[in-house]
């Protein structure tokens, strides 16, 4: 017969004293980083349809290229100002679940 024992924990999450921001600079650079991609592609994106002009007129002069700069901007922004901040200590409470046979 199986029975199952559930016990509450409290999982503390924290760095390394050795190295107090490896993991959550890498996470925050990789967050950054992707932000940065997308307000790349937003900006070439404009760029394309600007640059071709006269193959793309509809789009060109609608507000598709004014939004494609609004996205740009925003993913710039984002990650300018979510990353530089630096990760909270916090206590999470877990439930853990232990299987055991008889």
């Amino acid at each position: 017969m199986k029975e199952v024992v559930t016990s509450p924990s409290t999982v503390e999450q924290t760095s390394r004293p050795d190295k107090p921001r490896a993991v959550s600079s890498r996470l925050s650079g990789l967050g950054a980083w992707l932000f940065s991609v997308h307000a790349d592609r937003w900006r070439q994106r404009a760029q394309f349809y600007e640059r071709h002009r006269d193959y793309f007129p509809r789009l060109a002069s609608s507000r598709f290229v004014d939004r494609c700069r609004e996205l740009e901007s925003a993913y710039r922004g984002l990650a300018r100002v979510l990353f530089p901040m630096s990760p909270q200590l916090r206590m999470v409470p877990v439930r853990v679940t232990v299987l055991r046979r008889k």
